[in-house]
């Protein structure tokens, strides 16, 4: 699985007020090309966790901590890692999720496997042992020989788009929606680089994850009260949302041309849920004629990368241009720590763009 100008510190007032279309804008004008750059999960993505660390020190937290709102400004970025840290954060609050603060170890990991694809030629999350530049097999491992010990996340990567354009590539792949959109993640990595390849283009790389060995924060981040324990993308009212998935990989859909795709829709819970029971309807508020979709869970996900907390529907067909399309979502839910029960039902709209 492969996630704004300088705008510093953001918070939940500040992107709430901010206009729901600047969040879609970039996508789409590079849902189709930029994707092209993107691939999911390297063939197991994500990648198998490190053995995990001693168990925790007491007293240990019953609860995850608050989702955060604000977090400091990140030091030495340069404009395009800034914009990507940036626009990552705006799109987790326009969710209702907590921010991701920077953390420099995770950016030193991210930033060696950018520079590790154009020295080796290579669109991959995985490197090889022996190769120039080499840091580790796989993220996890890169983090951990530069000090940060993972427990959980993900990696995302994307080629030729960067910045925020990247990361709204990211985003509007049914795949990397995954990490970008994870309940628990507290910490980001961010690489990026100007090189360029005859397979690989300025790849941008982000890692998203919580450390091993802080006893409040290996817990993740709660989600904020306003959304009710689900987070739905694209979000409700939403503006200019590109009118199709993109050149995802591997292709969630293998029995059409992923080029045929349309944007998905998501929703994801905290990632102790599984969700179940789906039913997904998406229609034209226009002519309320139903669009045809391919729901994907854990359950049936051609790719192996859907966590039992997420379900997407993706449109078997390009969505309509400026269309207002409303999608309607029930579901079932079983915690895993508590053994409860519970139901999702949420109904929302968001309007593509002109092309």
């Amino acid at each position: 699985m492969e996630s704004f100008g300088e705008l510093g510190p953001l918070a939940w007032h500040a992107a709430r007020g901010r206009s729901l279309g600047t969040l879609f804008s970039l996508a789409a004008a590079v849902a189709l090309a930029g994707v092209l750059g993107a691939c999911g999960g390297g063939g197991g993505d994500p990648p198998a966790p490190p053995p995990p660390p001693p168990p925790a020190p007491s007293p240990t937290p019953s609860a995850p901590i608050a989702a955060q709102l604000t977090v400091p400004t990140p030091v030495g970025y340069d404009t395009d890692r800034l914009a990507a840290f940036n626009r990552l954060n705006e799109i987790r609050l326009s969710a209702g999720l907590g921010m991701l603060a920077q953390n420099v170890l995770m950016d030193q990991a991210a930033q060696a496997h950018a520079d590790w694809m154009i020295a080796n030629n290579s669109f991959t999350h995985e490197e090889q042992e022996g190769t120039p530049g080499f840091t580790g097999v796989d993220w996890p491992h890169r983090e951990e020989v530069l000090g940060y010990v993972p427990i959980g996340g993900y990696e995302v990567i994307s080629g030729a788009s960067h910045g925020a354009a990247g990361v709204d590539v990211l985003v509007n792949g049914v795949y990397h929606r995954v990490a970008i959109l994870a309940f628990e993640p507290v910490d980001v990595g961010i690489g990026w680089s100007a090189g360029v390849a005859s397979n690989v283009s300025m790849p941008l790389v982000i890692d998203v994850t919580r450390p091993g060995a802080d006893a409040t924060r290996a817990l993740g981040q709660a989600a904020q009260a306003s959304i009710n324990g689900a987070a739905v993308w694209p979000i409700d009212g939403a503006l200019n949302v590109p009118l199709r998935l993109g050149l995802e990989s591997p292709n969630p859909v293998p029995s059409q041309n992923v080029l045929s795709l349309g944007t998905p829709v998501s929703v994801t819970v905290d990632r102790f849920k599984t969700i179940s029971g789906v039913v997904f309807m998406v229609t034209s508020v226009a002519t309320g004629a139903v669009v045809p979709t391919q729901v994907l869970t854990y359950q049936n996900d051609p790719g192996g990368l859907i966590p039992g907390s997420y379900v997407a529907a993706i449109p078997l067909g390009v969505l309509n241009p400026n269309t207002t399309f409303r999608v309607d979502f029930s579901g079932s839910t079983l915690d895993a720590l508590s053994g409860n029960s519970g139901t999702i039902n949420r109904s929302w709209s968001f309007t593509t763009a002109a092309q």
